[in-house]
C-alpha cells in the first residue's frame, strides 16, 4: 500500500472523528437548551425550539459525515483493486 493511500485513509478517519466531536458538541448544547435552565436569563422563550434544532442539526451533520466516510472508503478500495488488476495484466 503506498503512502498516498495511507494518507487518504488517515485523513478520511480524522475528518470522521472531527465530525463525531461536532456531533457530540451539538447534542450537548441542544440538551443543555432543552433540559436545563442554563440560558434562561438570555432566552426565556424558545429554548426548546433551539435545542431541538441543534440536536437535529447535529444528527444530520453526523449522518452526512458518516455517508461521506463510507463512500470514500469504497472509492479507495476500488482504486486499489484497479491498480492491482492493472499491475497483474502488465506482468502477464
Amino acid at each position: 500500500m503506498s503512502f498516498r493511500i495511507k494518507l487518504k485513509y488517515s485523513w478520511n478517519r480524522l475528518r470522521f472523528y472531527l465530525s463525531f466531536l461536532l456531533f457530540a458538541f451539538y447534542i450537548t448544547i441542544g440538551v443543555l437548551f432543552l433540559f436545563t435552565d442554563t440560558w434562561i436569563d438570555l432566552l426565556p422563550k424558545g429554548r426548546s425550539v433551539i435545542g431541538i434544532v441543534l440536536v437535529l442539526f447535529g444528527c444530520l451533520r453526523f449522518y452526512i459525515a458518516y455517508r461521506r466516510y463510507i463512500n470514500k472508503i469504497l472509492r479507495i478500495k476500488t482504486s486499489i483493486e484497479l491498480k492491482q488488476q492493472e499491475s497483474k495484466t502488465e506482468e502477464a
